[in-house]
Order: C-alpha cells, then structure tokens, then sequence
C-alpha cells in the first residue's frame, strides 16, 4: 500500500451494521500512526451499559447517549486537530446534528456494502445487535427499510468507498479515497 499523510483531523467511518467499520478502524489507524476509537465502546463506557441495555430504553433514548459520546470525545483536547479513526454506529449519521458535528472537524467515510453481503455478514456475526434478527429473510427485509431511512444521511458522506471484500481491500480504497480528497 502506499504510503499517505494522515489527514491532521478525524476520520469518521459511517456505514450499516456489518459494513466493516470497527473491523477497518484499527487497520487504518495502524497505517496512519493514529489512534482510534470505537464510539459503541464509548458509549458503553460512559453510560456503564451495553448497547442492547441503552436500546431497550427506546432507540430515541439510545440515540442521545451517542449524540452525547461524540461530543464529549470531540470536546477532548487536541482531538479535533489530529489523526483519529471514529468506528461509528450505524446510525450515528441519522441525528442531524451529531452528523453536521462530524463534518465540520472531520472526514466522514461512507462504507458501502449491498444489502446480500451485509445479510452474510451479520448471521454469522456473534454480537447482539438490538435493531437486527438472525433469520436471513426477516435481516434483509430490515437492511433494505433502514437503508432507505438512512441513505440521505449517508450521502452526506465526503467520501462513498466500496465496503465489500477483504479489510485489506477496503483499507486500500479509504487511503486512495482519502489521498484523492487531498489532491
């Protein structure tokens, strides 16, 4: 892989559930010299409460609590002038305002997968995933509704990169994407 200069700023990696985004952190973050931070983690850490838990208050109570973790990572010293991998929920994007926060001191990254790759990956993933069933059809037919809710907000992205293959496939085209938004 070629070697880039990091960007002196956050890089925000936004996709669906299963679309690599806290597989990739660590990987871009290790190409980049750079720290990264799984913002689910955050918020567990902060709330002291797995994401199932906040869930089950309502997604509108879950969603605060991310909003909030965001942030309160963004309000940490130095951080909006540095190189910082964010693994964000899937939906961190939906709230307006966590979504025009991540744009003004970072780069946001989509990470697109189609709706089949994403059904293969999540019904074999272990994790408990509260929006989400196991049954394949019943997980499609969910994709497709909360894609469609989502896709506005996810082409508010600075850059769309082609989620699908191997990590070391999608770290290739976030660097190349990241190198040509420099250009």
């Amino acid at each position: 892989m070629p070697a880039s200069p990091p960007p002196q700023r956050p890089v925000f990696l936004t996709g669906m559930m299963g679309s690599g985004k806290s597989t990739l952190a660590p990987l871009l973050a290790e190409a980049w010299s750079a720290k990264w931070v799984d913002l689910d983690r955050r918020i567990e850490r902060i709330f002291g409460r797995t994401i199932p838990e906040l869930f089950a208050a309502g997604e509108a109570n879950f969603r605060r609590c991310e909003a909030a973790a965001l942030q309160s990572l963004l309000a940490e010293p130095g951080v909006r002038a540095r190189t910082l991998i964010v693994a964000t929920g899937g939906g961190t994007v939906v709230d307006p305002s966590s979504r025009a926060l991540m744009a003004e001191v970072g780069a946001i990254i989509h990470l697109h997968v189609d709706v089949e790759e994403l059904v293969a990956r999540l019904c074999v993933a272990t994790d408990d995933r509260p929006l989400l069933s196991k049954a394949p059809e019943e997980l499609r037919q969910r994709l497709e509704r909360l894609l469609s809710a989502r896709d506005g907000a996810y082409a508010c992205a600075d850059e769309v990169v082609d989620g699908s293959g191997s990590p070391q496939d999608v770290l290739r085209r976030v660097v190349a994407a990241q190198l040509s938004s420099r250009g």
